[in-house]
């Protein structure tokens, strides 16, 4: 793995940005919450989870770097960065798009995330998914105003057996990271790294879909201008951290910290989106012609 570069001499970018970022992580996510607790849309609860998993990763980025990785704090940045963020955000997508044909392709995006673990021949994370995508497409045929509770309820459940996996599972030491180096999962076993991409490529597909749904409801209807916007900037918020971390694996270091606090700027600002009042259709006006004289 490559080093990571410093701001001047002194201060490290794998210290700074990913503090700043896990610290604007914490005070958004109260927000949310402040935000849940008055108007009690279900959504700004669950993105208040995916910014807590959001803010837990960054801080652990900022911790290793300050003392070195330990066992304890790998697994912790694990479990909440690497399993939790996307899937969450998803999760909160998805009670904000509770039309049916959304949940339909919410289970597409189930059966495409079960892919990786069953071509990589780990059959029980991916027999997992299908089951997943099963339940829910009866949910959805025979009640489908509980989808969303469905996808929560899963969620929760899949994580916190993903997360036991991950606290029980061996690292091999000398693959943790430096206190100088971008952290990648590679000091867990294969079966371990198998179950990331059931969550993260499940929730990334659900952040995207929600965005080109918006665009094209808009497109037709020029309809909830601000869920649009919204759902743009969350999934392209997503997309960011995703694409710094993939440059990582070409040996491209330097961007991987602003891509975490860049996307999640992007993901504040569709939360906050999210809330504004959406302005009422316009009235035509009453003393223009209706037609030709």
């Amino acid at each position: 793995m490559s080093e990571v570069a410093t701001i001047g001499n002194k201060l490290p970018v794998n210290i700074i940005l990913p503090a700043i970022t896990s610290l604007l992580g914490f005070t958004f996510a109260a927000v949310l919450l402040a935000r849940f607790a008055k108007q009690k849309r279900l959504y700004y609860l669950v993105w208040t989870l995916g910014l807590l998993w959001y803010s837990l990763a960054a801080g652990s980025e900022a911790v290793g770097a300050i003392q070195g990785w330990t066992p304890a704090l790998y697994k912790l940045w694990y479990i909440t960065g690497a399993i939790g963020v996307a899937a969450y955000l998803g999760a909160g997508t998805i009670y904000l798009h509770r039309d049916q044909p959304f949940g339909s392709l919410t289970v597409v995006c189930f059966l495409v995330g079960s892919i990786p673990p069953l071509a990589g021949r780990h059959v029980a994370i991916g027999l997992v998914g299908l089951a997943s995508a099963t339940v829910l497409t009866i949910v959805l045929s025979l009640k489908p105003k509980w989808f969303p509770h469905a996808v929560f309820t899963l969620l929760l459940l899949t994580s916190l057996l993903a997360a036991g996996a991950v606290a029980n599972a061996r690292i091999d030491p000398s693959l943790l990271p430096n206190a100088e180096q971008v952290v990648t999962g590679q000091a867990f076993d294969p079966e371990t790294r198998a179950l990331t991409p059931p969550f993260n490529i499940t929730g990334a597909a659900v952040l995207i879909l929600g965005a080109v749904l918006s665009a094209v409801t808009f497109w037709r209807t020029r309809a909830l201008p601000t869920r649009v916007a919204s759902n743009v900037l969350i999934a392209v918020g997503a997309f960011i951290p995703s694409l710094s971390s993939g440059l990582t694996r070409f040996g491209i270091t330097s961007v991987f910290f602003l891509g975490e606090l860049l996307g999640l700027l992007f993901i504040l600002a569709g939360f906050l989106l999210s809330g504004s009042p959406t302005p009422p259709p316009s009235r035509p006006d009453p003393t223009a012609s209706a037609g030709p004289s």
